[in-house]
């Protein structure tokens, strides 16, 4: 098995649907994922209409995740536990933020200058790629390239960045707004529509999250990885389900990683051959994305990015 499962976990039937009265500390649940992850509620966040879990097995055991309090009902809860007696002053914040955002991308000619020029920055740090076949039968980055990716974006400024972002993505990359933020600035730098929500945290631009450190982070990490590939499509392996509309798409270098995520749902696994251009992190250089998993990921661009000039 690739992925942690609990082959004993209790049925459906001892649970009930996930509703805003269940979101009291110390209640117990699962999240509607085919492997039923357990999780117990931790706090909630009246002001930005999120509540916390902590979940309790598998892989990220222990982890934090926060959710917006209208996604309650992709969790399950035990029955018999406490209820909340606030569901309107609950109901009402959903109704405040529970709100479509929509940023159409322009593809600023800017941008992609930036982008060229980072490249140009990226190369003297880049290493030769391996070949891709016995990693991805592996699922196994490659050291070398952690630590050359992990010297580049120090030398950028972003090391910080790009450390906290890839261990959130790695985790849960819809555990709050910090995905989010960086989706939002993509759209503004005119690379890729945002289809969302609107903010709800007013801080999450703020400081070391400021709308121009998301950007020197986001286009340093497209032109570490477009130099590291060269240029070359890659096959990647995906369900085919719904097109996605998401800013990031996960997809695996491993047909039987896709395999298990589509396992008991509708859809089946199809190869997918795409750009260098639209890859934007993979399991190759990103020591993250093997530590607790072993997918062998490879993170795109949405289907709305725009690709950038080939390279100089």
């Amino acid at each position: 098995m690739i992925y942690e499962h609990d082959a004993e976990a209790a049925p459906d039937a001892d649970f009930g649907p996930g509703r805003l009265a269940d979101l009291v500390p110390g209640n117990r649940g699962r999240l509607l994922d085919p492997r039923r992850t357990p999780v117990t509620i931790a706090g909630t966040v009246l002001e930005t209409g999120v509540f916390s879990v902590r979940v309790d097995a598998f892989e990220d055991a222990g982890a934090v995740w926060e959710v917006p309090f209208e996604d309650v009902a992709r969790f399950q809860f035990a029955r018999g536990g406490a209820l909340r007696d606030d569901v309107a002053q609950l109901e009402a914040v959903v109704a405040r933020l529970d709100r479509p955002l929509v940023i159409d991308a322009r593809s600023p000619a800017s941008s992609f200058a930036r982008l060229l020029e980072e490249r140009e920055a990226a190369r003297e740090w880049v290493i030769p790629l391996p070949a891709l076949g016995s990693y991805a039968e592996e699922r196994m980055g490659e050291p070398a390239l952690f630590r050359a990716l992990g010297a580049f974006m120090d030398d950028r400024g972003v090391g910080e960045l790009e450390r906290a972002f890839a261990e959130r993505f790695v985790s849960n990359p819809w555990s709050g707004e910090l995905v989010k933020g960086h989706a939002i600035v993509l759209a503004e730098l005119g690379l890729c529509p945002f289809r969302g929500k609107v903010v709800r945290d007013p801080a999450l631009f703020d400081g070391a999250w400021s709308r121009e450190r998301r950007a020197a982070h986001l286009l340093a990490r497209m032109a570490f990885v477009q130099e590291l590939f060269g240029g070359r499509s890659v096959t990647v392996y995906r369900g085919s389900r719904e097109p996605e509309t998401a800013s990031f798409v996960s997809a695996s270098f491993s047909r039987a990683v896709a395999a298990e995520n589509v396992a008991g749902r509708a859809g089946t696994v199809r190869a997918w051959v795409v750009p260098a251009e639209r890859l934007f992190m993979t399991f190759m250089e990103t020591e993250a994305m093997n530590r607790r998993y072993r997918e062998a990921e490879a993170v795109l661009l949405g289907h709305g990015f725009a690709p950038a000039a080939p390279r100089a």
